[in-house]
């Protein structure tokens, strides 16, 4: 894991503040907020200990670094790595099977 998803990472579980080059955790009440590049990719809510991934508007969301990103998360949080690109489609997996991560999508896992 990169140094910077380790702070990411220590930042939503201590639910404190952070900012790091492109990477940003805003904490708002009970949820704790991830920003690449300023758009909001992934919500931990505490209170009803769930995950929730948000891909963007355009396939440019579908880099490297952010499914880096949100697979460092759902790692810490959900225990797995859901996010990965297939034959170049954006995947992700879901207790329902495989399918086409797609731009304005939104997928929420339970947290551990």
């Amino acid at each position: 894991m990169r140094k910077i998803e380790h702070e990411m990472i220590t930042a939503v579980y201590n639910h404190k503040d952070w900012r790091s080059a492109n990477t940003e955790v805003r904490i708002n009440g009970a949820h704790a907020m991830i920003f690449l590049h300023g758009n909001h990719i992934a919500t931990l809510n505490r209170m009803d200990r769930a995950m929730e991934f948000y891909s963007g508007p355009t396939t440019q969301w579908f880099s490297r670094t952010t499914f880096s990103r949100l697979n460092a998360l759902a790692l810490q949080f959900t225990g797995r790595r859901p996010f990965y690109t297939k034959k170049h489609v954006p995947m992700i997996s879901t207790a329902k099977g495989d399918r086409e991560w797609r731009t304005s999508d939104f997928y929420s896992f339970n947290a551990v």
